[in-house]
């Protein structure tokens, strides 16, 4: 059934206008021309009764559309008998839509008419007509869509900057990517403050206090902040990992290892207290594999006077029924010296790799440390912005050539730096009890992911006191960072 048109005395024209947001500038597409346009196209056609529906910033990728749905709305209602507009593409892409509103046109006994093309919605032939340019304009949109798409990314993968500028960085000339002085050295120290255990709430409330560059901080900047890899110099896009776009502030290998901390502390968010735990958040439980919570006592001695102590529990094993650890924080660090006192680490396997990774791999690393430490330099005002520059460009093209050597030959990574953990236990043995509390904390969180233990049954001390003795807290793993 065609759609009827009622007589020309009772015409009311629906004119709907649309420009999206990259249309508004374009001779010909913007408001003004098409109303000036349509207005004499109404002229010419012998019709007064014309109502206007301008939809302005907006994109004809959907019918969401505030004064079309208003249009419709109107034709449902009998208000409006033709719908006109400038060009098709002015009303929509999408087939689906076409057909969609031609049926809702055709039930309400409504004509569709462009100014610019030769339609005429009361004939089988004109609506296949319109419908045939209306799949080709949905095309192009998609194709220019992949266009647009590509030439992002080619953009990206050159260097150039789409999109936000993270937080530590500035632009320069050629749009790319440069470290701003004073944000490098508070993203530094944020970086350092969550390696040393802190949470991002504790270091969004240390910036409010000393930064002036904002009013308040929150910890979703702080990990915003953080998980962006553009601090070691690759650029994420549209879900794509782009390497090397840019120089960072800090190795690859600290970047890892720092995504590796905050998502620990997602998974087991610890308590912002004013007390030192030692072991928070870094114990597994021998019975379940839950983390264990941390708790804090009062006791009173038999003269009157207080002490506090620190133990750890499982929750878990408590909430389902079994028979819930409560094992004193001095028995974990009697065990943690033990541990490392006997450790042997010499039978941890790495995968193979060729001898020429090995030393490509090493001389990697060494460069990375290097260009750390240039970094930290300039960002203590201790080498001027040229020397910066020059020993950054230096060392540049020699880590690109490495890693493009390693990439190359493609074999596995280890994931473990044996060198770095011997460091870290030798230094524990030889330094760890002289730490203050506060310094023994933030070495465990600094270097420490989790710790695994067993307990052994001990039998009592005193036998004509006590049927049983305290558990043997023997550690088994100590996964490190």
């Amino acid at each position: 059934m065609g759609i009827n048109v009622v007589s020309e005395q009772s015409y009311t024209i629906g004119i709907y206008i649309r420009v999206s947001t990259e249309e508004q500038a374009k001779e010909g597409y913007s408001i003004p021309a098409q109303k000036e346009r349509l207005t004499s196209f109404c002229a010419s056609q012998g019709w007064n009764n014309y109502r206007f529906y301008i939809d302005e910033g907006v994109s004809a990728k959907d019918m969401n559309r505030p004064k079309l749905q208003l249009l419709l709305d109107d034709v449902k209602t009998g208000k409006i008998n033709i719908i006109l507009v400038y060009r098709l593409d002015r009303f929509t892409r999408k087939v689906k839509d076409l057909h969609k509103m031609l049926e809702m046109l055709e039930r309400h006994s409504c004509s569709f008419k462009s100014a610019t093309e030769p339609y005429d919605t009361t004939t089988a032939m004109g609506k296949l007509f319109i419908t045939i340019v209306a799949a080709l304009a949905e095309w192009e949109t998609d194709n220019l869509s992949e266009r647009i798409k590509m030439a992002l990314e080619e953009k990206v993968s050159s260097g150039e900057r789409v999109g936000n500028i993270p937080y530590p960085f500035d632009l320069d000339e050629n749009e790319k990517l440069i470290s701003n002085k004073k944000r490098t050295a508070v993203t530094l120290d944020m970086a350092d403050k969550i390696e040393a255990g802190k949470s991002a709430s504790q270091v969004a409330k240390f910036l409010t206090k000393t930064n002036d560059d904002k009013l308040e901080w929150h910890p979703t900047a702080v990990l915003r902040i953080l998980k962006n890899p553009a601090l070691c110099g690759d650029t994420q896009w549209q879900g794509k990992i782009f390497a090397n776009t840019h120089l960072g502030i800090i190795s690859r290998e600290r970047w890892n290892k720092l995504q590796q901390i905050l998502e620990d502390n997602s998974l087991h968010r610890n308590r912002e207290v004013e007390s030192i735990y030692l072991f928070q958040g870094k114990l597994i439980c021998s019975q379940c594999g839950s983390i264990l919570s941390v708790n804090r006592y009062v006791r009173k001695r038999s003269d009157g006077s207080e002490y506090q102590g620190v133990v750890y529990k499982c929750q878990v094993c408590w909430k389902q029924g079994r028979k819930m650890l409560t094992i004193g924080e001095y028995r974990f660090l009697d065990a943690l010296y033990e541990y490392m006192r006997n450790v042997e680490i010499h039978h941890i396997e790495l995968p193979e790799e060729k001898d020429e990774v090995s030393v490509f791999k090493e001389q990697l690393q060494q460069i990375s440390k290097r260009r750390e430490k240039y970094q930290r330099a300039w960002a203590a005002d201790k080498m001027t912005d040229k020397e910066f520059d020059k020993l950054m460009d230096e060392t540049r093209e020699i880590m690109d050539e490495l890693e493009n050597k390693i990439n190359q030959i493609q074999v596995p990574v280890p994931t473990l730096d044996i060198e770095e953990i011997k460091q870290i236990i030798f230094y524990f043995n030889e330094n760890f009890h002289k730490l203050t509390d506060e310094e023994r904390r933030e070495f465990i969180s600094r270097f420490i992911r989790k710790i695994k233990f067993k307990l052994i049954a001990q039998p009592p001390t005193r036998p004509d006191k006590y049927k049983k003795g305290k558990d043997l807290v023997v550690i088994t793993e100590v996964l490190f960072y």
